[in-house]
């Protein structure tokens, strides 16, 4: 490679906005320019392979050139945004890692406006998150009078993925029929183990009188309707996820004789 072309080295790699539908997979470059003028970054192409089968292949030129001066370093990223679906259709199933191999080239304009070629390559390793399943036990029903209900509300959280997650807060609303009667955060340990399961016990007290009558009746069926909806925000090596959650079903009722 001549000595007055721009050369390129990989600073970092960095997953972004992980979700269960995908994320994207930025490789953050280093330009260094040897020479004595700028030089302009005018377009760039690559190929993109997950576990060795090719899922993109594109070219971007850019709307205005960015300038690369000499000495120093001027850093760019080159990012993948990477959909679970599209992975599947184009790659087949995924389980709980892939390797994304980035091969393409970036192209510098000079002074003289000649057109200089470099070639990249990199490689990095990302996840397949999949968001933890929540379901509604029974509510165990301590005390039922004419004025109110001692309950207990039971959510059991399940992590599919195979690795721990680490769960700094998770915040609900509990509604029955359209009236909400619980929210805040659950306490305890929440960390879910990796292919685990943590149950979760909500006690409260509910009054009929402040409630309706409505909620009273719905006491003496076979179930009530239910919604808990809410945010769970995990601490992972990819930063802070926030995973909104909302589930609503009938939620029956255990009795104590």
């Amino acid at each position: 490679m001549a000595r007055d072309v721009v050369a390129v080295t990989l600073k970092d790699k960095v997953i972004k906005n992980l979700t269960s539908q995908g994320l994207t997979l930025a490789f953050h470059l280093a330009l260094s320019n040897p020479a004595s003028a700028p030089r302009e970054l005018v377009r760039y192409r690559y190929r993109v392979t997950i576990n060795q089968k090719q899922f993109l292949n594109m070219t971007v030129v850019l709307d205005e050139p960015l300038t690369v001066p000499p000495g120093g370093e001027t850093l760019v990223a080159l990012s993948v945004k990477l959909s679970y679906d599209l992975l599947t259709a184009a790659v087949g199933p995924i389980e709980e890692k892939a390797i994304c191999d980035l091969v393409g080239d970036l192209y510098f304009r000079t002074e003289r406006k000649k057109e200089q070629r470099v070639p990249i390559a990199f490689s990095g390793e990302f996840p397949v998150f999949k968001d933890p399943e929540i379901e509604l036990l029974p509510l165990k029903v301590n005390d039922l009078t004419v004025g109110g209900a001692d309950v207990v509300f039971r959510p059991r959280f399940r992590n599919p993925n195979g690795y721990d997650l680490i769960v700094d807060k998770i915040s609900f609303a509990l509604f029955f029929g359209d009236r909400e009667v619980l929210s805040g955060q659950i306490p305890e340990d929440k960390n879910l183990p990796r292919a685990g399961e943590k149950t979760f016990s909500l006690p409260f007290l509910l009054d009929f009188f402040e409630a309706g009558e409505k909620m009273r009746e719905d006491f003496q069926k076979d179930e009530i309707p239910c919604r808990f909806a809410g945010e769970i925000e995990v601490m992972s090596a990819w930063g802070r996820l926030f995973i909104r959650f909302d589930k609503a079903q009938g939620l029956r009722f255990d009795k104590v004789s």
